[in-house]
């Protein structure tokens, strides 16, 4: 007790608290005033250290110096003079400590790596954020009339698709920074959600022929204002508004950019305001890939290119509205086709260096299986646009799908998250990308938190559809296209979908039902694959490949190459095959597809052609390469490819192992193409066929049950 009176007769206790006070006030007034004039982090954190220094010393001048009337008088000592120094040595050693050991020299990986957060999605990790990058928000509408609503989003979408033409700057997509419309969020918080450094943000006044722009650039980090101006002009000058506020934006940020791309930058694409609100309407249609909207999103932008026929955007978006319609509502007619391509074609005519057109071009060649052809555009497309989001989403769709090298294609997946972090689809889209790196669960995982979000979404229920299927769930997977075709009717191209998973599940007879039904919505057209689908699960494959033969329109050359397969015309086979796949027929093969079925398809056709010894050395390559991969992955899945490679070696001891570690491993898919692929003939001979394959038609017959008693079949 006599320690502390000690203390507050020598004011002690008084002088501490005040010091304290005025250290915090401090504090705060430098982390306000610091970032303001770009001062880097260190020099904040040395001045905590000093202030924390300072304490310990200010409290042992305050016992040992008293103010008297006649001025400072020096009295160390008293009962408590050993025990302050001792305290002031120890807040000395501590705040040295906390300086030194926070320091990243200081500490070792493993105490860097005990105390760092868990790792997160690529949407929501916390890191260093890129400074040269920049989210454009929505400027508010201050007019009265609330049709100027699209003016004002317009201007700023314009000024984003202007800024994202330079190649060092990153550009948060529209489709994410117009997601905080209307919101009352911090700038940190934005700048946190969008990944940004920078938030570019203003408003529009309109009363009659005159328009008033705000803009300000602001640094996201702490809410620094960078650059901020006003514009009274003629609603005429709003382009010249526009090139004027990218300048200045580029120039705050500090890029220096060439005279080409300069040019590039104010590179208009109307003049006419009219066209431009109708661009503007049509790619607020976009983001949710309902049919209907995109419909009336072409129509928006096709009345875009009436009002200006010289306004190459408006040809690119028509373009690749149409190239989604064919993916999401299928059957295009003759003219649909003939307007995608001359959009293309006028759209690189009037600016040959549109990197949507690219993509939209990239798109058609994907459709057209010029897999070449697409991969070039969309390089393209990604150099002349370099915060295009779709560019990259839609290359790592076909790295993936088509050419199966999902290594390439999460990267790509990543970058456009990163462009466009929000966006329903590039996060569907990403979800997929993470389950053809069989990281099915984690892909459920974002696609339930998705669905939750935007439960409108239709496309999220595809993707789930799919994934439950490699889980093996047929009722979850049937549920799921249900509720798609049920959310958006429009969607004619998915009305088959639910088919083709029956087919999977082996419930044949209920597949070539559901192929009917969808037949008289959309038409025979529109079902013949799944026709054959069930033909060919029935062992029907001479009467499936006269269907495809029949066909006018262009034929699926994979498709084909099943079918040659399976009716056994190993000649056409093997020259259709070395056209898909020549790297497999060189010198020593080289097997660069993720497709665990190419390597088979080929070892079969070579040994069919009498070369039995080549034949065998595929099959093997191809046992060898793909025998890590799980069975049931989604896309990329071994699945029975084992079991027919090495029937065809003539082990049918091993292919019937085959058969039992598949099944083991829960796969259970498929078992019709066993039954009748006729170069399996000789292991349905085997005892041990049915022994290893039984559990597998009693989980099919299990999820086939279930699914009738929950009304799905």
């Amino acid at each position: 007790m006599a320690f502390i009176e000690e203390l507050r007769q020598r004011k002690v206790v008084r002088v501490a608290v005040a010091y304290l006070v005025v250290a915090w006030l401090g504090v705060q007034v430098a982390s306000i005033a610091l970032p303001a004039f770009a001062a880097p982090a260190w020099v904040l954190r040395v001045l905590i250290l000093l202030l924390a220094l300072g304490f310990p010393l200010v409290l042992i001048l305050t016992w040992a110096i008293d103010l008297t009337p006649d001025g400072p008088r020096y009295s160390p000592g008293g009962v408590g003079w050993k025990r302050m120094v001792a305290i002031s040595v120890g807040m000395g050693a501590l705040a040295l400590g906390w300086y030194f050991l926070g320091q990243p020299a200081f500490r070792d990986d493993a105490s860097i790596a005990a105390t760092a957060p868990p790792p997160a999605t690529p949407a929501k990790q916390e890191t260093k954020r890129d400074e040269r990058s920049i989210a454009v928000l929505p400027f508010v509408n201050m007019s009265r009339d609330p049709a100027n609503e699209y003016f004002s989003d317009g201007l700023a979408e314009t000024t984003l698709d202007m800024l994202a033409k330079v190649r060092d700057l990153k550009v948060i997509a529209r489709t994410s920074s117009f997601a905080f419309k209307g919101k009352n969020s911090d700038v940190r918080e934005i700048g946190r959600a969008l990944d940004a450094a920078h938030l570019l943000e203003g408003s529009v006044q309109q009363s009659g022929k005159m328009v008033r722009i705000t803009a300000q650039l602001i640094r996201t980090s702490d809410g620094t204002h960078l650059w901020s101006e006003q514009y009274d002009r003629q609603l005429t000058d709003v382009f010249q508004i526009q090139d004027e506020i990218a300048a200045e934006v580029v120039k705050a940020l500090q890029l220096a950019l060439p005279v080409a791309e300069r040019e590039r930058l104010t590179d208009k694409r109307t003049e006419n305001v009219a066209a431009y609100q109708q661009y503007l309407r049509g790619n607020a249609l976009l983001p949710k890939r309902r049919v209907s909207e995109m419909r009336e999103a072409l129509a928006h932008f096709e009345r875009a290119i009436e009002l200006d026929p010289g306004y190459a955007g408006a040809y690119a978006a028509a373009s690749m509205t149409l190239g989604l319609l064919d993916n999401y509502a299928g059957s295009p007619t003759d003219d649909e086709k003939a307007r995608r391509r001359r959009y293309i074609e006028q759209a690189l005519r009037l600016n040959p260096n549109l990197g949507e057109a690219y993509a939209a071009r990239a798109g058609l060649h994907e459709s057209e299986r010029n897999i070449a052809a697409a991969d070039a555009d969309y390089r393209r497309a990604i150099e002349l646009a370099p915060s295009f989001a779709t560019a990259y989403q839609w290359y790592a769709e076909l790295l993936r799908r088509e050419v199966g090298e999902f290594e390439r294609s999460l990267p790509l997946m990543r970058r456009a998250l990163e462009l466009d972090p929000l966006s329903p689809i590039i996060r569907n889209e990403y979800t997929l990308a993470l389950a053809a790196d069989n990281r099915i669960d984690e892909a459920l995982e974002g696609n339930a938190q998705l669905l939750r979000e935007h439960p409108e979404f239709s496309a999220g229920y595809a993707s789930r559809a799919g994934l439950l299927e490699v889980k093996g769930d047929l009722v979850g997977a049937l549920r799921s296209w249900y509720a798609l075709i049920k959310g958006d009717p429009g969607a004619r191209s998915r009305m088959t979908a639910p088919c083709a998973t029956m087919l999977r599940f082996g419930a044949v007879d209920d597949a070539s039902t559901c192929v009917d039904k969808a037949a008289a919505v959309i038409g025979e057209a529109g079902v013949d694959d799944l026709r054959r689908s069930v033909m060919a699960a029935r062992g029907q494959y001479e009467k499936a490949h006269a269907n495809l033969a029949s066909q006018a329109t262009r034929q699926d050359p994979w498709d084909l190459l099943i079918l040659q397969v399976a009716t056994e015309r190993y000649k056409e086979g093997l020259a259709l095959s070395k056209s898909l796949m020549p790297e497999l027929f060189e010198q020593p093969p080289r097997l660069e597809s993720n497709y665990p079925g190419d390597g088979v398809v080929a070892g079969l056709l070579v040994m069919k052609a009498g070369d039995r010894s080549s034949g065998q050395d595929l099959l093997r390559l191809a046992l060898k390469t793909h025998a890590r991969r799980p069975h049931n992955q989604y896309l990329f899945g071994r699945g029975w490819n084992d079991v027919i490679a090495w029937s065809l070696l003539g082990d049918l001891k091993q292919a019937c192992n085959a058969i039992g570690e598949a099944v083991s491993a829960g796969y259970f898919l498929d078992v019709e193409m066993l039954e009748h692929m006729p170069q399996l003939a000789e292991l349905r001979k085997q005892p041990c066929f049915e022994a290893k394959l039984a559990p597998a038609r009693a989980k099919a017959a299990a999820q086939r049950e279930a699914a009738r008693k929950a009304g799905l079949l």
